[in-house]
């Protein structure tokens, strides 16, 4: 397959996904500091819900405001296409296979030199679930609305804006060490961050926004699944 052609002149740069992030971050830290303020008592499970939409929808408005209201684009212009989809599809399932092989090891490989780390929250959502209907929720965070928008703004908005400035290789990069960071996890950063470049390379091979989110759904899945039966089949 070819690279990802580039446009002349992408309609937007770094100072617009930028402001998309920093609205990811006010709607992720804002709705936080909405639960405390409140005082809603809610579980856990439906906090990281209600702050996944309102990420989200942020996400998507920013998304949505840059591309269509902006500049009169369709969201094709970030990959999104019906075309090759059936190919892209594939893809994605053998490179979220492959990706989740990546992680998993590379974790392995740091654990040795940094044993017991901390888990993540999201992980104790899926391990202390008592069955399969408490999954429902983290599935849907894990394997429809994460990978929908992540894939959305740090594969087809953030990866060619910083392509089209630095280069493929600073854009692989740069992407996957923004993915890694804002997921808050010292420790995980470096799996994460390869993940991320994978995902950007899915994309830049395919053309098709469509295989990194079946790749990174697909991930995800394999990670909750394993993550929910391990601990009842030991």
């Amino acid at each position: 397959m070819k690279h990802l052609e580039k446009e002349n002149k992408l309609p937007w740069g770094l100072r617009d996904t930028l402001l998309v992030l920093l609205g990811l971050l006010v709607a992720g830290y804002g709705s936080g500091l909405v639960f405390r303020v409140s005082g809603w008592q809610l579980s856990l499970v439906y906090r990281y819900l209600l702050v996944g939409l309102a990420q989200a929808i942020a996400v998507l408005a920013g998304l949505h405001y840059f591309v269509r209201w902006k500049n009169g684009l369709g969201f094709s212009a970030l990959g999104l296409k019906a075309e090759g989809a059936g190919r892209a599809f594939v893809a994605g399932l053998a490179g979220g296979l492959g990706l989740f092989f990546l992680v998993i090891i590379t974790g392995a490989l740091l654990q040795t030199m940094f044993p017991n780390p901390s888990p993540q929250p999201f992980a104790d959502l899926v391990t202390n679930a008592r069955g399969p209907a408490d999954l429902v929720i983290p599935l849907f965070l894990g394997t429809v609305l994460a990978p929908l928008t992540e894939e959305l703004y740090f594969r087809g908005f953030l990866f060619p804006a910083l392509r089209d400035r630095y280069g493929l290789r600073a854009g692989l990069m740069g992407s996957g060490a923004i993915f890694a960071l804002l997921h808050l996890d010292l420790w995980r950063f470096l799996p994460l961050a390869l993940g991320g470049i994978g995902l950007a390379y899915l994309y830049d091979r395919t053309g098709n926004i469509l295989a990194s989110i079946i790749a990174h759904a697909t991930w995800n899945t394999i990670m909750i699944l394993l993550l929910y039966f391990a601990l009842r089949w030991v």
